[in-house]
């Protein structure tokens, strides 16, 4: 399935049920809770620190929830999953910990370089003036945030930490889609989710509903767009 097609499928599948594409945007609306109560009751308001727990605690859920929605583009299937929250809330602490171990590991090249090249204790600007340092580290954590992103695929599968931590059958599942195909798909996103970002940005200027509109339409339409377009490339 070359790129192209990936797209388009990931493009329609949010589309394939509309009620659950709503649910899906009320869940970002959620997520993003404290910002709207920020702008109902004010930033010092006690609510937005309600908010911001509420809002964290169902990230979680989110995260979770997105594992399933990858498997469904894995399995080349247009349904959108249920929301099973406990069972999401568990697989959302494990994807952090999954994240927490393959971007620690850049994390530490990175100060490694940075001590290496002089940039603590010896001066910040040798290491400022090093554009091919700066290069080295972006490259680093690109290639570290690829394998974190088939890594989640790997654990839509199986529901294993081991399976998502095993670097060494990541690598060999990044070879077999090609990393300049998850590179591209990547930048195509990017570019798409911005275009669609700037498009609605407008709405923004309108209090409180503003907000809600872009998470209900477009903060849903990317989670489910993203996931279910990595599910594919994955299944490749």
């Amino acid at each position: 399935m070359g790129i192209g097609d990936i797209l388009s499928k990931s493009i329609s599948y949010p589309f394939s049920d509309l009620t659950k594409f709503l649910i899906m945007g009320i869940g970002v609306i959620i997520v993003d809770l404290d910002t709207v109560f920020g702008e109902l009751f004010g930033t010092e308001s006690f609510m937005v620190i309600l908010g911001f727990i509420i809002a964290v605690l169902f990230s979680i859920v989110m995260l979770g929830y997105s594992i399933n929605v990858i498997k469904r583009g894995i399995d080349n299937s247009i349904e959108i999953p249920d929301f099973d929250f406990a069972n999401n809330f568990v697989d959302g602490l494990k994807l952090i910990l999954i994240g927490f171990v393959y971007f620690i590991i850049p994390l530490i090249i990175t100060l490694v370089l940075l001590f290496v090249f002089g940039a603590i204790g010896s001066g910040l600007n040798q290491v400022v003036g090093s554009l091919g340092i700066w290069a080295l580290i972006a490259v680093i954590f690109i290639i570290f945030g690829i394998f974190a992103i088939v890594a989640q695929a790997r654990f839509a599968i199986s529901h294993s930490i081991s399976d998502a931590l095993s670097i060494g059958e990541v690598f060999e599942d990044v070879k077999r889609i090609g990393i300049l195909k998850i590179i591209l798909f990547l930048i195509v996103v990017s570019i798409l989710i911005s275009v669609l970002a700037l498009i609605l940005a407008i709405i923004t200027v309108i209090p409180v509903i503003g907000v809600m509109i872009i998470d209900l339409l477009l903060g849903g339409f990317i989670f489910l767009f993203l996931n279910y377009g990595i599910g594919l490339l994955y299944a490749e």
